[in-house]
């Protein structure tokens, strides 16, 4: 029997390539509506606490924002609380395409949970709800190790 982990990154690279295509247009990495929707959700979110959030470390978080605020869609700005922190706030441009990423991940999912009842969803998000927990807590043990 294949490996439950093994499936679900065979089905994440499968979504990765799904959201290349359908980003491309836009000029936007697979990776970017990660970025522009949770400075969407979280205006004013330090660069920091984005990283930590979406599971990216810092170097990453840097780097892509740099080209997301390139392209117009989020702006950096240094707190007035503390010069060490970076705020991150969406622009009008990743306002306007939010409600387009949202339906791209929407309908992505209407596609791959097609033949699960809406129960059968329900317990299929709260597994992985366990196991996403079950992770970060193997991770934590082993940050804390060393």
């Amino acid at each position: 029997m294949e490996s439950i982990i093994r499936s679900i990154n065979h089905i994440a690279r499968l979504a990765t390539l799904y959201r290349e295509k359908e980003l491309k247009k836009y000029g936007l990495g697979p990776m970017h509506h990660t970025y522009i929707l949770n400075v969407c959700r979280n205006p004013g979110i330090s660069q920091d606490a984005l990283g930590q959030m979406i599971f990216v470390n810092k170097s990453n978080v840097a780097r892509q924002l740099a080209v997301l605020e390139e392209k117009g869609y989020v702006r950096r700005q240094t707190s007035s609380l503390d010069g060490r922190r970076l705020l991150v706030y969406p622009t009008e441009k990743a306002l306007e395409i939010f409600p387009v990423l949202t339906e791209l991940l929407k309908q992505w999912n209407e596609q791959v949970l097609a033949g699960f009842s809406e129960t059968e969803q329900h317990q299929l998000l709260e597994d992985l709800q366990v196991i996403k927990e079950n992770s970060q807590r193997v991770l934590k043990k082993e940050d804390e190790a060393q």
